[in-house]
C-alpha cells in the first residue's frame, strides 16, 4: 500500500491539535503553543508553554521532542515508533473527514490561496443586507434568545441558498462570520477577523434593565455571547475566540477605552486560560485599563448565551449582582 495522502495529512497537524483540545487531551496556550503532551511543559499558573506548532511540524523547547503529525499520533495513540504503516493508517482514520474537507476546498477554491492580505477590506454590505432581508426565514436567532431589536441592530442575516446565518462584525460590513445550519465538523467561517461590536468599547451603553450604569463593557469569547448581554441592555464585545485576546490589547493600545472591562469569557478550561492570558497581556502592555474578573459569573452555565436561553430572568438577576 502506498502513502498517497502523506503530505496532505502532514498539513493537518493544526487540525489534529484542535481535535485533541476538543477531546481534552491537550491544552492550548494560544498562538500555536500548547501544554506539551510529552513532558507537560506549560502546566503552570502563568499559562505559558514551550510546545509549539509551526506549519507541519511541532517542537517542544523544553523536552526537545519534535516531529510531524504521524509522530504525534504515534505518541498519543501509544503505537510502536518503528511501525510507520500503523502511524499512517491510524492518522488517516482519525483525520479522514478533515482530509476530504481540505481536498474539496482546494479543488473548488484553489485560487483563494493567492488572495492578498487586503481581503479584509472587502465591502460585504450588499450581501449582508440581502441576508438581513431574509432573516425571518430562519428561527435560529430567536431560538438563541435574541429579540427582533437585536437582530435588526446588528444586521443579522440568513442566506437561504447556502442555509447559513451571517453575523457582521461591525456596522461597516467589512467582515463577518457565518454559521452553517447543517451537520458539519466546522460550523463557523470567518471573513475578516475583527472584534465584534467595537463601538461598545467607546460609546455610551443602553441599559434598559440594569439600573443605568454604562461604565462597564463585558468581554466575551463570541458574538452570540456579546449579543446576549446587549439583549438585556448591557454593552459587550466578542473577541471571536480564545486565541484573540491580543487583538483586544493591540486595539486598546491604539485607542484607549475609559470603560471598565468585565472579563466574561466562557466558563470552561479554555475560557479560564484565555482570561488569564488576557490579564497577563494587559499587564505586559502596561495599560492603565480597569477590569473586573468574576470567575463564577455564569454559575452552572458555559457562557452568556446558554444562560440567557435557559433562564433569562436568572441571567438578568445574576448580572445585576456582578455589576453592583
Amino acid at each position: 500500500m502506498g502513502f498517497e495522502y502523506k503530505e496532505e495529512l502532514k498539513e493537518l497537524l493544526p487540525d489534529y491539535m484542535d481535535l485533541l483540545e476538543e477531546q481534552g487531551k491537550v491544552e492550548s496556550r494560544g498562538e500555536g503553543y500548547y501544554v506539551c503532551p510529552f513532558c507537560n511543559s506549560g502546566d503552570k499558573k502563568n499559562y505559558t508553554a514551550a510546545f509549539h506548532i509551526n506549519g507541519t511540524r511541532y517542537k517542544c523547547f523544553s523536552c526537545d521532542e519534535g516531529g510531524d503529525i504521524f509522530d504525534l499520533v504515534c505518541h498519543m495513540e501509544g503505537l510502536s515508533k518503528s511501525d510507520f504503516i500503523k502511524h499512517y493508517n491510524r492518522t488517516l482514520k482519525i483525520m479522514r473527514s478533515y482530509l476530504e474537507s481540505n481536498k474539496s476546498k482546494k479543488s473548488k477554491k484553489s485560487r483563494e490561496e493567492y488572495i492578498p492580505e487586503f481581503i479584509e477590506s472587502i465591502d460585504y454590505t450588499e450581501y449582508l443586507h440581502k441576508c438581513h432581508e431574509n432573516v425571518l426565514q430562519t428561527n435560529y436567532f430567536s431560538n438563541r434568545g435574541l429579540s427582533r431589536e437585536i437582530i435588526d441592530r446588528f444586521n443579522l442575516g440568513y442566506d437561504s441558498e447556502k442555509n447559513l446565518v451571517t453575523i457582521p462584525y461591525n456596522s461597516d460590513c467589512k467582515g463577518y462570520v457565518h454559521r452553517i445550519l447543517w451537520n458539519s465538523d466546522k460550523k463557523y467561517c470567518k471573513f475578516g477577523n475583527e472584534i465584534f461590536n467595537i463601538k461598545a468599547l467607546y460609546s455610551e451603553g443602553i441599559d434598559k434593565f440594569l439600573f443605568g450604569n454604562d461604565e462597564n463593557v463585558f468581554i466575551t469569547e463570541g458574538q452570540m455571547d456579546a449579543m446576549s448581554f446587549e439583549e438585556i441592555g448591557l454593552s459587550a464585545v466578542g473577541l471571536g475566540g480564545v486565541n484573540e485576546t491580543k487583538k483586544l490589547v493591540e486595539l486598546i493600545k491604539k485607542v484607549s477605552s475609559d470603560k471598565i472591562f468585565i472579563l466574561a469569557l466562557d466558563n470552561d478550561k479554555a475560557g479560564r486560560r484565555a482570561t488569564g492570558k488576557l490579564i497577563e497581556e494587559l499587564a505586559e502592555a502596561e495599560l492603565d485599563q480597569r477590569y473586573i474578573v468574576k470567575s463564577d459569573i455564569y454559575g452552572k452555565y458555559k457562557d452568556a448565551n446558554e444562560f440567557l436561553v435557559a433562564d433569562r430572568e436568572g441571567f438578568i438577576e445574576r448580572i445585576k449582582l456582578v455589576i453592583h
